[in-house]
């Protein structure tokens, strides 16, 4: 019985290879015009180059900080131990680039070089809109044209009115570029290493490179602004109140000095007691002075010290070499493609024809 089932299915295995060998002709044809189409998408896609730059962000790790704990209590602020452990991690990083002040400050960031002439990412984005793309033609009226339908059933947005100033109000011109930014930017964090990657891919090479420094820049800027925030708001008002104070050491100062000027030759009770008294409340302002410019100092050092560092691995640079399209690929699997259709095209045609006259019968 094994035996009569292996002779059938070879037999089988054999009529198989036949009927593909006699419709040898209908199989390359079709891979051949599969493979035509592929040449045609190859050349007219669009070269896309890649930029991309590698860091590892650092930050030191400090203990308590009682004397800045103790000053940012006078204003009713408790930093207890965290006044160093309030910071992004990297998992975090995703997140910030998808943020609308994010994409705000990369569109505005110049992305051309100092020999040329300023071009922002928001022009680049613009210019390239206004260009039309056969590709992209092509894609919305065939694969993408029941989503065109329903576009053009919903109808067009009306353009939302407002400040340009007002963080609040997102137009449909920033929502189209921040969703083409999107197709732009790529960021990728290796938790198990410790690095982050953050890529650019454009249609210039330069324009991608100056685009992933400045997308870098960023959001190294960012993550600083927020770790070094505490630290920041002590010293302000450090700076604060050591100004009031100024003013009033150098009120009492003056004061002491004209009160000793203008009683240089008296010596009595009252004269004791005022000078003494005026010479106690100095030396109180004094030592608060004094104090607060110890604490100044303390701020600034925590403001540095709190500072992430982020240690660049690979720097951005031009690339020379575009990351896409891969032309030979593209041609290949649609030659691969067109082979294994036409294929099974000859294989079910003759079963699909007998499975409709038995229905038709």
């Amino acid at each position: 019985m094994n035996k009569e089932q292996s002779q059938e299915d070879e037999i089988d295995l054999i009529a198989l290879i036949k009927q593909l060998w006699l419709s040898k002709v209908t199989i390359i044809k079709t891979a051949f015009g599969f493979l035509i189409l592929g040449i045609l998408v190859a050349l007219l896609s669009p070269t896309v180059y890649t930029a991309s730059s590698t860091f590892i962000p650092q930050s030191s790790s400090s203990g308590g900080s009682s004397s800045l704990s103790g000053v940012a209590s006078l204003v009713g602020i408790n930093l207890g131990g965290n006044v160093a452990g309030s910071e992004i991690p990297p998992s975090i990083y995703p997140q910030i680039i998808q943020s609308v002040s994010f994409k705000r400050e990369l569109l505005a960031a110049n992305i051309s070089g100092n020999e040329m002439p300023i071009k922002t990412l928001k022009e680049f984005l613009l210019e390239k809109n206004d260009g039309v793309e056969i590709i992209s033609v092509i894609k919305k009226y065939t694969i993408s044209l029941p989503f065109t339908i329903l576009a053009a059933i919903k109808g067009v947005p009306e353009e939302t009115v407002g400040s340009s100033s007002n963080l609040l109000i997102v137009s449909s011109e920033e929502e189209e570029l921040f969703e083409e930014m999107g197709g732009l930017l790529s960021l990728s964090v290796n938790a198990k290493e410790g690095f982050v990657t953050l890529s650019v891919s454009m249609s210039s090479a330069s324009e991608a490179a100056y685009t992933a420094n400045a997308a870098q820049g960023i959001l190294q800027k960012t993550v600083i602004d927020y770790k070094i925030k505490s630290a920041k708001e002590l010293l302000s008002f450090n700076k604060r109140e050591l100004a009031l104070k100024k003013i009033e050491f150098d009120s009492l100062q003056n004061k002491l000095a004209l009160f000793k000027d203008g009683n240089l030759n008296i010596i009595d009770s009252r004269f004791e007691n005022e000078l003494s008294k005026i010479e106690s409340e100095f030396q109180i302002v004094n030592a608060v002075y004094q104090e607060l410019n110890k604490q100044l100092e303390q701020a600034k050092l925590q403001v540095s010290k709190d500072t992430p560092i982020f240690s660049i691995i690979n720097p951005v640079t031009i690339p020379n070499i575009r990351s896409a399209p891969k032309r030979s690929l593209i041609i290949l699997i649609y030659g691969f493609l067109g082979f294994v259709l036409s294929c099974g095209v000859v294989l079910v045609k003759n079963p699909l024809k007998n499975i409709l006259k038995e229905i038709s019968a």
